[in-house]
């Protein structure tokens, strides 16, 4: 069973972190299935905004929208309605594009709610059931 985790052990990401450049008080959130983990997100929270600074998602496109989709929620509980996309990975930022996080050449989510609601309106569409 896939979970997704927040994790405090940074210590598999060492290289990782060391190559980005993060704020204090940053979060790594793990997709973790078999007691493998099977991708990551790294993010933190802004006043105004939440940022993803990378995600790993093993290529599967279902993880990664189950990671950034955690994250967002998060987000949204601590009442922040934006997301910015730090990332420079040309592959990942398709794949975030090809569902729906990013909508601009800013990479930035205008409206996490937006984006929440869609997932809603698909899971309550008797033609995905």
């Amino acid at each position: 069973m896939l979970q997704i985790i927040e994790t405090t052990d940074f210590s598999a990401y060492t290289e990782l972190l060391a190559g980005l450049s993060l704020p204090a008080g940053f979060h790594l959130t793990e997709a973790r299935e078999d007691d493998a983990v099977r991708g990551y997100i790294i993010y933190a929270y802004e006043p105004e905004q939440v940022v993803i600074y990378a995600v790993d998602d093993g290529h599967d496109l279902n993880f990664c929208d189950g990671l950034v989709r955690s994250v967002l929620f998060k987000a949204e509980l601590r009442g922040i309605e934006r997301a910015a996309f730090y990332i420079t990975d040309p592959a990942m930022l398709e794949r975030l594009r090809m569902l729906r996080f990013i909508q601009n050449d800013e990479n930035i989510l205008q409206n996490i709610a937006d984006i929440m609601e869609s997932c809603k309106n698909c899971r309550d569409n008797p033609a995905n059931t």
